[in-house]
């Protein structure tokens, strides 16, 4: 998930500071789009991501392989996120499947046709995909959190995940498959775009979500543009692929998370 050019770990770790900032530009996008994932929160993301990078290249000289320093970055930003004591804002919230599942069905709107096909409410609707599937994700513990993460939304395989998380082969399979068999299960009885039968639709959440603050109209939260394909065309894809393989198609239809955390890391050090 983390690749770094060994030279330019090598040179950063000589005191190289052009060298530096370009490895924390490498490092800043991927950093952020798994802390987005763990914490579903881009202010907490943010703060998160600065000291995970912080921490990275406080520590970059106790790395003995430069060819390996990729996967012990990974390695330290998820020892992070799980190891936090801070609850993120989302986190605070204590959602558990049955709670949220609930939520999801409150507020539910016929939407406006005319105003669906704009730009900026595509975007919108975009975001309470995103929003919802990032909080969706928190209703997993930690542990089985980042394992999902790793392995069904960046698709690692079970050895390079488990040596990121520093467990066995074994024990990491055993996580994955009690966090993939809870997202699945609440995707398939609750989400509009992986089950047909799920009352809940993005564009039916358009109402709620606005009165509630969650999204506002022509003011992203995520840093979006327009959405590479619209929830009904996402929902025709995701439903063509076979049951178990949904709820992760789901997960990876999210867009990367822009972030200039690195330009401020640079600006510190």
């Amino acid at each position: 998930m983390i690749h770094l050019d060994p030279e330019q770990v090598s040179a950063a770790r000589q005191g190289d500071r052009a060298a530096l900032a370009s490895l924390v530009r490498s490092l800043q996008r991927p950093v952020y789009g798994l802390a987005m994932r763990m914490l579903a929160h881009p202010a907490d993301a943010e703060d998160a991501t600065q000291e995970i990078l912080i921490k990275i290249i406080t520590h970059l000289g106790t790395v003995r392989d430069d060819r390996a320093a990729g996967g012990w970055a990974l390695k330290t930003a998820s020892r992070h996120l799980v190891g936090m004591r801070m609850r993120s804002r989302v986190e605070a919230m204590r959602m558990n499947f049955r709670d949220f599942a609930d939520d999801l069905e409150t507020g539910l709107a016929a939407s406006d046709d005319d105003q669906t096909d704009s730009v900026i409410t595509a975007i919108a609707i975009e975001e309470i995909k995103i929003g919802c599937t990032l909080a969706m994700l928190t209703c997993l513990n930690r542990s089985q959190r980042i394992a999902y993460v790793l392995g069904d939304i960046f698709e690692m395989s079970d050895s390079e995940a488990a040596e990121a998380l520093e467990i066995s082969a074994a024990a990491y399979r055993q996580r994955l498959s009690r966090a993939r068999r809870e997202v699945t299960s609440f995707v398939k009885t609750s989400c509009g775009v992986v089950s047909q039968s799920a009352a809940c639709r993005c564009e039916k959440r358009l109402t709620a979500a606005q009165d509630s603050g969650r999204v506002t109209l022509g003011a992203p939260a995520f840093g979006l543009g327009a959405p590479a394909t619209d929830i009904s065309n996402l929902r025709r894809q995701i439903r063509a692929l076979e049951e178990g393989r949904r709820a992760a198609a789901l997960m990876r239809s999210n867009p990367s998370f822009p972030t200039n955390v690195g330009d401020l890391i640079m600006e510190v050090i």
